[in-house]
Parts: structure tokens; C-alpha cells; sequence
């Protein structure tokens, strides 16, 4: 995972992940089409949130949420965003998710939302990233899960160290608290995944 200063660096010059909200948040909270009806609003939590596209969007769909990154310059972003929007409030709060305590927040949450930073980290930082969101949520609570997905060959054929998750890994990590679905999109064989989970207990 890159550092901290490296993460500065990209957001100060445009990251190339930054953009509109997500596609499948948008869906699961205003459509219903992941979900037999759109999720209600309701205490939200942005893992890794950057210059804060989904949080203000979740903000604006009724959520009380929190936006939690470790880039100060992502956060000064997303704070910059948010005052555009005179109606949308967001608790934007800097915090390294893999830390034992995560000073700042306010759990449980009733939808966590991390787009590829659980899957940025490697061995111990990673179960540390897992261990926090499974305190976070609440029972009952959704877990929407966007990771680079470790099911192209050519990536091992070519001897890459592939930037994610490997199959089965989302049910080592999180199999015993949260009932897991894939979601269609993206597609089997992509080399990206989204999971929709269900804290249990």
C-alpha cells in the first residue's frame, strides 16, 4: 500500500479514482435494484473515503454519516465539496483504519461502505482493517465491499503481485460475522468484485 505522502501527492493532482458516486452504492441506496427495496437511510460509514464523492451523496439521500481517510488533503477535498452543498452535512474525520482504536467515530453504523481500501493492505493491516469494520456495524447492518479481485490468470502468468483480494478471502475475513453476496456487477472473471454483506450477529 502506498503511503500516506504518496496519497497526498495523488489527490493533490487529481487521483484517478475520484469521480461521481459509485455505481452500486447509488443503486443499492436510491433504486432497489440490489435490494428488494433501496436501503433506508440511516448511520453511514465511508472507509476510506477520499475527496468524499460517496459520503456527500449518502448525505444528500438522507444518512448521518461519516467520511474516515488517512489523506489530509483527500479529507480538505471532501470537506471543500461538502461546503458547496449548504444542505449536506458530513462528519469527515482522519483516521489510519488499520489502528487499534479509531478515535473521532461514533459506532455502530448501519451501512459501511469501503471502495478498494480493505484491499490495498496486505496481512496484518488487512485483518486489522476487517477487525475494525466488524465493530463498526451493527447487527442487521449492510457492508458493501469494492475490491480488485484475484481471478485473472494472466495476471499470475505474468508474474504480477496483483493489487487485491483473492477468492474466498472475503469469507476468511468476514464469513463469521456477515452473510456475504457477490453482486452481478462487476462480472465473474473481471478482475473486480463488489459484495454485499449483512452483519448476522
Amino acid at each position: 500500500m502506498p503511503g500516506r505522502r504518496a496519497y497526498d501527492l495523488m489527490y493533490r493532482h487529481g487521483a484517478p479514482w475520484e469521480g461521481p458516486p459509485r455505481q452500486e452504492l447509488a443503486e443499492l441506496v436510491s433504486s432497489g435494484t440490489l435490494t428488494p427495496q433501496a436501503l433506508p437511510p440511516g448511520r453511514a460509514i465511508d472507509l476510506g473515503c477520499g475527496s468524499g464523492a460517496n459520503a456527500i451523496f449518502l448525505a444528500e439521500h438522507g444518512f448521518d454519516v461519516t467520511g474516515v481517510d488517512f489523506s489530509g488533503v483527500a479529507l480538505a477535498k471532501a470537506r471543500t465539496a461538502a461546503a458547496a452543498r449548504p444542505a449536506v452535512a458530513v462528519r469527515f474525520v482522519q483516521a489510519d483504519l488499520t489502528a487499534p482504536v479509531l478515535a473521532g467515530l461514533q459506532p455502530p453504523f448501519d451501512l459501511l461502505v469501503d471502495y478498494s481500501t480493505l484491499d490495498d493492505l496486505r496481512g496484518r493491516r488487512r485483518q486489522a482493517m476487517a477487525a475494525n469494520i466488524i465493530s463498526l456495524a451493527r447487527p442487521g447492518a449492510a457492508f458493501l465491499l469494492w475490491c480488485f479481485y484475484d481471478e485473472i490468470p494472466w495476471w499470475r502468468r505474468r508474474g504480477a503481485r496483483f493489487p487485491g483480494l483473492r477468492p474466498g478471502s472475503e469469507t476468511l475475513l468476514f464469513g463469521s460475522d456477515f452473510a456475504i453476496t457477490r453482486l452481478p456487477r462487476p462480472p465473474e472473471g473481471s478482475g473486480f468484485a463488489c459484495f454485499l454483506m449483512t452483519k448476522t450477529g
